[in-house]
């Protein structure tokens, strides 16, 4: 049995989508449709089957899945365990990062890293939060930095900092020039939220609740970044990290409204699988996070 064919079968089992598969290996369809024949006639079942035009695992596929990635992580494990007979000299770092974090917070640690660390290569992959986690427990990241509430039991989870989710107007709009708003006028306002998915959206949603408010959408956005431009346009206001907007605050492009009663924070966090080891450079970064300043 082919350590590569594990993987291939791991992607295949996430898309269910040999094509997708292959592209996020860079491998052809016909090299994947070749490697998974190749494995169910070793193993002696289908892995698969197609139902109408969708790929389904099957019941062998599904036990097979926790196996594999064992047997991943544990190659993974001997390649870091060998690497780290040459210290912290050469290495790579894979970290997921959702996007608040990813986006305003970690490109400072990765330069300081680098600065420390010039010959250990450092990939961020963003994502949202869900997705980080299931990469985390998949063993596609050494280890990942969320905002969200996370599930899985596999995962380990350690405090990292706190974030300040804020009102943003744009200057000229009539709240910029309050002192503080209550939470239920902003029942009046339009708002641009993040998407579905996000860990800031569900913050923002979760606390609104509490209060009893209702938010209304005039659009949905991916990132920080297109939702700060829209407030700025004059389409709505907004919500947001206070890591994402200190330039725009120093400059007046945007201003922050304190709503009374309505003090919305959570915990960023560090995650990675429990039964991973740890790689000198990854200790290392997590350390240097814990204590550079944003």
């Amino acid at each position: 049995m082919e350590i590569r064919d594990l993987q291939v079968f791991l992607s295949v089992s996430r898309h269910l989508n040999f094509t997708r598969a292959g592209e996020e290996l860079h491998l052809s369809q016909p090299s994947v449709s070749v490697r998974m024949s190749a494995l169910q006639r070793e193993l002696g079942g289908k892995l698969f089957e197609q139902i109408g035009k969708r790929i389904v695992l099957t019941e062998a596929g599904k036990v097979l899945i926790p196996y594999a990635m064992k047997v991943i992580a544990a190659v993974d494990d001997a390649h870091y365990a060998i690497g780290e007979l040459q210290g912290l000299q050469r290495g790579l770092l894979i970290i997921g990062a959702s996007t608040t974090p990813g986006m305003y917070v970690l490109p400072k640690v990765i330069a300081e890293f680098k600065l420390l660390h010039p010959r250990i290569d450092v990939r961020l992959r963003i994502r949202d939060t869900h997705q980080i986690e299931d990469a985390v427990a998949a063993n596609e990241f050494d280890f990942g930095f969320v905002g969200g509430h996370l599930a899985a039991k596999d995962v380990e989870v350690l405090p990292w900092r706190t974030d300040s989710i804020i009102l943003i107007v744009p200057p000229k709009h009539s709240l910029a020039r309050r002192r503080s708003v209550k939470p239920k006028e902003l029942e009046k306002e339009s708002f641009v939220l993040r998407e579905t998915g996000s860990a800031t959206r569900a913050t923002i949603a979760g606390h609104a609740k509490m209060k009893g408010i209702h938010l209304s959408a005039i659009a949905e956005l991916e990132n920080p970044e297109s939702i700060k431009r829209a407030v700025q346009s004059g389409l709505g206001i907004a919500f947001i990290s206070s890591f994402a907007v200190e330039t725009e605050l120093k400059n007046r492009s945007l201003i922050a409204v304190r709503v009374s009663d309505l003090n919305i924070k959570r915990e960023l966090k560090i995650v990675y699988r429990k039964d991973k080891h740890l790689s000198k450079s990854a200790l290392e970064f997590i350390r240097l996070a814990r204590g550079c300043s944003a």
